[in-house]
């Protein structure tokens, strides 16, 4: 990384050349606008969601309730979990150098709402944006120590080459991803 160039510059740099987009937000109120304007580009009332610290930390509940968009809890998606065109998840932290997120530490319904939908939102903290590998495995360790065994590293949107060597996006997970660092 260049001297002088924020984690968050080279991690928004290098996931948008992989294909994902990066917003910044400085409150709830952004998180909520960011999510609800993803949903309603889908056509979409409802939003499948893995409830974490950071996101029940924002109570975005009412405030997308107000943009017209309803959280679903993967717990509680049953039936229209396969229709579901948007999640919402937090990731643990983000490596700048790679454009990679890092979501799960412990079991939950993360893992269906980061591959399912068609656009996968996902928030994380301005802090824990790391601008290398060393420094997001030292973080990782940490975790690890504790305890925690269900990761999940996602780099862009799912694609794939495997069948002709023709580039297909979405067809292993989400052919959109948002992520939104909150500053």
């Amino acid at each position: 990384m260049p001297a002088g160039t924020h984690p968050i510059d080279v991690f928004t740099a290098v996931l948008q050349q992989a294909g994902g987009s990066v917003e910044r937000v400085a409150g709830s109120h952004d998180v909520a606008a960011a999510i609800a304007a993803a949903a309603h580009e889908q056509g979409a009332r409802e939003i499948l969601y893995d409830p974490s610290a950071v996101i029940e930390g924002l109570q975005l509940k009412m405030k997308l309730a107000a943009r017209g968009v309803d959280l679903l809890p993967v717990a509680r998606a049953g039936d229209k979990l396969p229709h579901l065109r948007v999640s919402f998840t937090g990731a643990e932290l983000a490596v700048a150098e790679t454009g990679t997120l890092m979501i799960g530490g412990r079991p939950g319904g993360w893992g269906l709402a980061s591959v399912l939908p068609w656009v996968h939102v996902v928030l994380v903290r301005a802090d824990d944006v790391f601008a290398d590998l060393p420094a997001a495995f030292a973080r990782f360790n940490e975790r690890l120590s504790a305890g925690e065994r269900d990761w999940v590293w996602i780099t862009g949107p799912s694609r794939t080459a495997d069948i002709g060597h023709t580039l297909v996006m979405g067809a292993h997970g989400p052919n959109a991803l948002r992520v939104l660092v909150l500053q």
